[in-house]
């Protein structure tokens, strides 16, 4: 256990930090790493349901796909970018119905393309859009933090043994109160008053993203696979490192345009982290 901590440690060290520093860049930068991203959990998804058979046309629309939501991310065509991941969904699913097979790949390019809109768009829009970067980096980090050492410190019952065996309802919890504070607290440090409503968004935040980890984890038991992938040392691939991060973050930019009452939007803020965030 020692050593495997230490491993996970400094990988999520050293990512964190160049996480962090991009994030602050923002910019052309954080479309650049969030598009990275996309085509990893692309890569990651796709090699996974392959082992049940893939065609090359499905491997095909998978990949203009994200290259045509990627390019339309990096020029700021966000609403281009959600209609080009559901045509493509759409494209991948008739052609696996087509072929007699399930429509995972097609859950894959949703997967994959929504959280890449949604992550830019949480992150576009100067202070507000770093700020709440901070906030839902400190939720899903501290999640992932207290959860992993609560479960193991404290044990007990397993939360979905059918899912993942390792997880128990001890480490849920801790995760679960990790999360909270942790985003309150980075909130309220970026200056916001609201603080039952940041508490409320951190808790939910927290719970989609343990949901998120639970998806994955029953995505790759279906397809009888350990990690999506060995890229991060520690952690395994791109997917298994940001599972958590990838719904909550779609859970956020819903939240985001679900809340009214934000009708004065600053010329440096986005419309979506102000509605989150601001007063």
């Amino acid at each position: 256990m020692g050593s495997e901590v230490l491993v996970r440690t400094i990988s999520a060290v050293v990512l964190g930090v160049a996480v962090l520093l991009i994030t602050w860049l923002g910019g052309i930068a954080f479309k650049i790493l969030t598009v990275l991203i996309m085509g990893l959990l692309f890569h990651e998804w796709f090699r996974i349901v392959q082992t049940r058979a893939l065609s090359r046309p499905v491997w095909i629309a998978g990949a203009l796909t994200i290259a045509a939501v990627s390019v339309a991310l990096l020029v700021n065509w966000t609403v281009l970018a959600w209609v080009l991941t559901l045509a493509g969904a759409l494209v991948t699913g008739l052609l696996r119905q087509l072929e007699g097979h399930d429509l995972w790949p097609s859950l894959g390019l949703l997967y994959a393309g929504f959280f890449g809109a949604a992550f830019i768009a949480l992150r576009e829009g100067g202070d507000f859009g770093f700020a709440m970067m901070i906030v839902l980096f400190a939720i899903i980090w501290s999640t992932d933090i207290l959860a992993f050492f609560g479960g193991r410190s404290i044990g007990g019952p397993k939360l979905a043994p059918a899912i993942s065996p390792r997880k128990t309802w001890s480490g849920f919890l801790c995760g679960l109160l990790g999360g909270t504070v942790g985003g309150t607290i980075a909130a309220a440090l970026f200056g916001a008053t609201s603080i039952l409503w940041i508490a409320f968004l951190a808790v939910v935040l927290s719970l989609a993203g343990q949901l998120g980890d639970l998806f994955e984890s029953a995505f790759k038991r279906r397809y009888g696979v350990k990690d999506s992938g060995n890229i991060i040392p520690g952690h395994g691939g791109v997917m298994d490192r940001v599972d958590s991060l990838i719904f909550a973050s779609f859970s956020a930019y819903l939240i985001g345009l679900a809340v009214s009452g934000a009708t004065q939007v600053p010329d440096d803020g986005n419309s979506i982290a102000f509605r989150l965030l601001g007063p």
